[in-house]
């Protein structure tokens, strides 16, 4: 039986056979929502990559005691995967990253791309990372997360390069490029191997996944992401849309590493 799975930050304070009280962060929705109750088994995590198990001993909308049952830790899996959204209108972007966290995006970066439509003025963009963040917390619940993806800090035109590294391995998803995507990736594995085997080759520390504007990523922003080191590829034959560019990236990216 699949277990309903919530958020607290208390999670990381759980012992096992202890009893921990959950304020209405989690006692609300599993009560009012999910009509939990004493004997019913759920989980907690805290976003960090705690995971606890136990059985509701005492509820209300405002408090529940969980007996727990058990604590697990999910260890960090390298090389991150790194999702530079760019803003697009109607709401594609948060679709985007709504998916992408199902997939197992590890980082996301909003991106104001000089062809994006949409922009977070700077009376809103609190409001509207905040927006971002309950997304990715949403969608990491719904695929039964106990890692969360890391929210950056929004980003604009050629001035995404400063949220780049040296050891990163970044691809920019563009409909005219050659390289295709899977062929991409094959020689990033490659590459990779070949540094495991020389200590003086840095491996490379995230893949990045640059996804653009309904507009495009313009030649500056494309030339100044190439001067880092990334590599414009292509995904296949149909151009997709910026709400499932980076899913798709994503899916071919994880089956690359093996893990899916």
């Amino acid at each position: 039986m699949t277990l309903p799975v919530f958020f607290s930050s208390r999670a990381a304070d759980a012992v096992v056979s202890q009893v921990l009280t959950f304020g209405e962060d989690v006692a609300g929705h599993a009560v009012r929502v999910r009509r939990l109750g004493p004997g019913d088994v759920l989980e907690v995590v805290d976003g960090s990559g705690t995971r606890v198990c136990g059985t509701v001993s005492r509820a209300s909308a405002d408090e529940l005691d969980l007996d727990v049952a058990s604590v697990t830790r999910t260890d960090e899996e390298l090389p991150h995967l790194v999702l530079v959204q760019a803003l697009a209108k109607g709401d594609r972007d948060l679709q985007a990253i709504e998916a992408a966290t199902e997939i197992g995006v590890d980082e996301v970066i909003p991106w104001a791309a000089e062809r994006s439509i949409a922009d977070w003025p700077a009376k809103k963009r609190d409001k509207l990372a905040a927006k971002w963040d309950n997304v990715l917390r949403s969608a990491s619940l719904q695929a039964r997360r106990s890692r969360f993806p890391l929210l950056h800090d929004l980003v604009r035109g050629t001035g995404l390069t400063s949220s780049l590294s040296e050891t990163d391995t970044v691809f920019v998803l563009h409909e005219t490029a050659d390289l295709k995507l899977s062929q991409a990736l094959d020689a990033s594995a490659a590459a990779n191997d070949s540094a495991l085997e020389d200590s003086s080759t840095p491996a490379a520390g995230r893949i990045v996944l640059v996804v653009g504007p309904e507009g495009g990523v313009s030649d500056a922003e494309l030339d100044a992401l190439e001067s880092i080191g990334a590599e414009a590829v292509l995904l296949g034959p149909t151009v997709l849309r910026s709400s499932s560019a980076g899913a798709a990236g994503l899916v071919m990216t994880q089956n690359s590493l093996g893990r899916w």
